[in-house]
């Protein structure tokens, strides 16, 4: 989880017209005094609920890269230098990073499209935040544009139209969804979803590339007040990151631009 220091997100009041920053708890109790918890406010409320219940349990929890002179780190089974090594991660690999043990640090990374954990040592990897952060530009409801310089980004989302896909359900729960087109999918915790990304838009000085599908497919019910975007311009590689949910199906995703060209994301969840 990205290292939200306060915990803030912004709050339009349509009547005064005008925006401001305050925390989560906040926004919650002013709804509840304006009696302004329209259908549009009280899905709000819900999320920002479960988004600063995830802050406060994962409040240390953040995206990384592999940093290594080596051009590679051994993941071990334990926090010690005896441990076993299980895998072995190059530089650049994304990582989501827990608690430290001593000198070492838990952490969540998928590998041959495994889902992994282990432990590497804590000098090893370079928080995605430490690098040239991209400021929201311009939001509304559905789509948000983060920009800086030459860098803008843009994320819609729209309504699922469940008719466009294939559902399996779990054979001692009938009701609850397994996969969605034969995937597994995050954001409603066996549930039918009702929004997902629309697409995902980069442009950079002259070129303008577009997310391919695959890396926005089963990720549902984006909270399109979340995404923050960094730029590590030593190597040219621009991460965004995002947590979503409905109330259900908490999860964060992150994907890694590099050099205009979308390289990979990881998905961790569970909270």
């Amino acid at each position: 989880m990205k290292k939200l220091k306060n915990n803030v997100v912004s709050f339009k009041n349509d009547k005064n017209d005008f925006y401001s920053s305050v925390k989560c708890e906040a926004v919650l109790k002013y709804c509840d005094e304006q009696n302004y918890l329209s259908q549009h406010v009280m899905h709000m409320k819900s999320v920002l609920s479960s988004f600063l219940i995830c802050c406060c349990l994962h409040s240390s929890a953040q995206f990384a890269i592999v940093t290594d002179n080596d051009g590679y780190v051994n993941v071990r089974e334990d926090a010690d230098i005896k441990s076993k090594i299980i895998n072995k991660l190059n530089t650049g690999h994304l990582i989501y990073c827990f608690e430290n043990k001593g000198n070492w640090t838990n952490i969540d990374y998928t590998l041959n499209n495994k889902e992994c954990n282990g432990y590497i040592y804590k000098d090893k990897y370079n928080p995605v935040d430490d690098y040239i952060n991209i400021p929201v530009y311009k939001q509304t409801g559905n789509k948000i544009v983060l920009k800086k310089d030459s860098i803008s980004i843009t994320l819609t989302s729209a309504s699922f139209d469940k008719k466009k896909h294939h559902f399996k359900y779990l054979k001692d729960y009938p009701d609850q969804i397994n996969l969605i087109d034969n995937k597994k999918y995050w954001g409603k915790d066996g549930g039918m979803p009702s929004s997902q990304y629309e697409k995902i838009v980069i442009s950079h000085g002259k070129k303008t590339n577009t997310v391919p599908f695959a890396a926005l497919q089963g990720l549902y019910e984006p909270n399109m007040f979340s995404p923050t975007a960094t730029f590590d311009y030593v190597n040219d590689v621009i991460y965004i990151q995002s947590m979503n949910s409905d109330g259900a199906g908490s999860y964060e995703v992150i994907w890694r631009i590099e050099k205009g060209e979308y390289k990979e994301r990881l998905v961790v969840y569970g909270f």
